[in-house]
């Protein structure tokens, strides 16, 4: 993953094939296949910038009818960890690399 600078400081966030990422949102339309909260392995950017990931064996168990997540837009993953928590960034990812005393 790329991290660039944005208006005003925001970060962008350029994924790429291997990346662990979380959905901000339900997917959109009439079936709803992946939901808030799923995380999973990027597995195929598209030129568009759309991602397509893997759910099973991440927040979903291996044998999983629905495994995948395809097409879904940037804008609705964050970067997240081997738990599928939220990545900490700025400063809180500063603060939390002192040692408590």
């Amino acid at each position: 993953m790329r991290i660039m600078a944005g208006q005003n400081g925001v970060e962008i966030y350029l994924y790429e094939t291997g990346d662990l990422v979380r959905l901000l949102r339900n997917e959109d339309g009439p079936v709803v296949t992946a939901f808030a909260g799923d995380w999973g392995r990027v597995m195929r950017v598209h030129p568009d910038g759309s991602l397509d990931l893997k759910l099973a064996g991440y927040s979903r168990p291996k044998e999983a009818a629905m495994a995948r997540a395809m097409a879904v837009p940037r804008s609705r993953v964050e970067p997240c960890d081997e738990r599928g928590q939220p990545r900490r960034r700025g400063t809180a990812a500063v603060w939390d690399t002192r040692k408590a005393r």
